[in-house]
């Protein structure tokens, strides 16, 4: 049996247990995450630790008489014990649930449909995986480099059930390498490459233009002024602002109790530049379209298009609390998927089109600084550059900028690159993350530093 048919066996095992033992006032909603992951762990461009792990996780919702109750149990794939498990996991959530207050905007399970999506990749082969992605680091080690970071592939499975019947199983085949090569001078250059075809040739070619980047780091740093530059922000340093779309961001229910950020946008106060569509869209093949309940979301929904609010983030729970239309939200609300459409500038003259101003490849500490006028603070970090008619000078000082969102994609956006990197999430604290964002480079004119 293949790792996939194991990690869904487990998943329709518990799906039977759970819903099979339930009365008839008792309602419940499952969630199943089951992954097999080969790790590999570098630096100096040599093996750290490689391995495999393979688990799978239940988590369910157990609901009776206005009171809800949240478990979990992990699944070992032994039927007999998992079925014990399971068992167990029921049983204490029905004492536990018992001494919880009645909740008065409980959201039940009410989704009946059934779905599969199994998106395969091309990854590299276990025997020859230390080779293919720790040779191409030799060039930068040569640079007197530590080319380190961490690799992982393999299928990743979710499902999603509910007692009424709804089942939803989703797997897909991916990678990603996080990489960096630190000088002894503290700097570094970062990247990473992921996604779920494999392509040796990219993955070669991306690590080797970091070379004259790692370069540039061994010159003497440039410190800048606080005060407005024209940037150009690549995609990797893009993702770092997709989590204000979510956080504060596009929630129905946060727009609702004026927690958003985006309530200008919504009010028609505001508007982004007409060159600014933001989609959540699934067929990039990173991440499940189900929530927790069972419910399936568009394949595609345009969020924000040509500068306006067309569509906002609706779950269940706020659906029947604001008798709004629900389009399949995660009860926390945040975005999914996300892509942001293409533009009409070459990535590849990124600095001749930026001329003079700052090459920013990397950022972090991102944070609101004013949730009415959506401001956005945080730190530029790896290969940061000062650029002059289109060459890189020197790397510059870490700077802290303050900016409004409503600037950086509205008046101040110059355009974005036709290319888009699909920037993977690397995360694996308890098990590997699901999730992408397809991202274009972006110049901006007059991006605000403070410090």
């Amino acid at each position: 049996m293949s790792v996939v048919r194991d990690l869904e066996s487990r998943f329709v095992r518990a799906c039977d247990v759970l819903c099979g033992e339930l009365t008839g006032d008792e309602a419940l909603s499952l969630e199943f995450s089951g992954e097999q992951s080969t790790f590999l762990r570098f630096n100096h461009a040599r093996v750290r630790q490689i391995g495999e792990v393979t688990s799978a996780r239940i988590d369910f919702r157990y609901c009776r008489n206005g009171r809800t109750l949240s478990s979990m149990f992990e699944a070992t794939g032994e039927a007999d014990i998992d079925a014990e498990r399971a068992a167990a996991a029921l049983g204490a959530a029905r004492r536990e649930a018992a001494l919880l207050p009645e909740d008065p905007y409980q959201t039940l399970p009410v989704a009946t449909g059934q779905s599969r999506e199994e998106f395969g990749g091309s990854l590299p082969a276990a025997d020859g995986l230390v080779e293919e992605v720790l040779a191409p680091g030799a060039q930068l080690t040569a640079l007197g480099a530590d080319f380190v970071g961490l690799h992982a592939q393999g299928p990743v499975c979710r499902g999603a059930a509910n007692h009424l019947g709804a089942r939803h199983w989703f797997a897909t085949e991916t990678f990603a390498v996080d990489y960096s090569a630190w000088l002894a001078n503290g700097k570094a250059v970062k990247a990473s490459y992921g996604g779920r075809h494999w392509d040796g040739d990219a993955y070669r070619r991306g690590v080797a233009a970091e070379a004259p980047r790692l370069q540039a780091l061994g010159r003497a740093e440039k410190r800048l002024e606080p005060g407005e530059y024209r940037v150009w922000i690549g995609p990797q340093a893009l993702a770092e602002f997709m989590a204000f779309f979510s956080w504060h961001g596009l929630s129905e229910r946060g727009l609702r109790e004026g927690e958003s950020a985006w309530l200008a946008l919504r009010e028609g106060r505001r508007q982004l530049s007409t060159q600014f569509q933001l989609t959540q869209d699934f067929t990039l093949g990173v991440e499940p379209r189900f929530n927790e309940l069972g419910e399936v979301a568009p394949e595609r929904l345009v969020l924000i298009e040509e500068g306006r609010l067309v569509n906002t983030l609706v779950s269940a729970r706020t659906a029947l609390q604001y008798g709004a239309t629900g389009n399949a939200a995660p009860e926390w609300e945040g975005l999914r998927s996300p892509a942001v459409r293409e533009g009409a500038l070459d990535e590849e003259r990124a600095l001749e089109l930026l001329g003079t101003g700052l090459y920013i490849a990397n950022l972090h500490y991102l944070n609101w600084s004013d949730f009415d006028s959506a401001r956005v603070t945080g730190m530029t970090r790896f290969a940061c550059f000062w650029v002059e008619d289109g060459h890189i000078v020197a790397p510059i000082k870490d700077m802290r900028f303050d900016e409004s969102l409503y600037h950086l994609w509205g008046e101040k956006l110059v355009g974005a690159s036709r290319q888009r990197s699909l920037v993977v999430e690397t995360g694996s604290y308890y098990r590997r993350a699901l999730s992408g964002s397809l991202l274009p480079g972006m110049l901006i004119n007059g991006f605000t530093f403070t410090l």
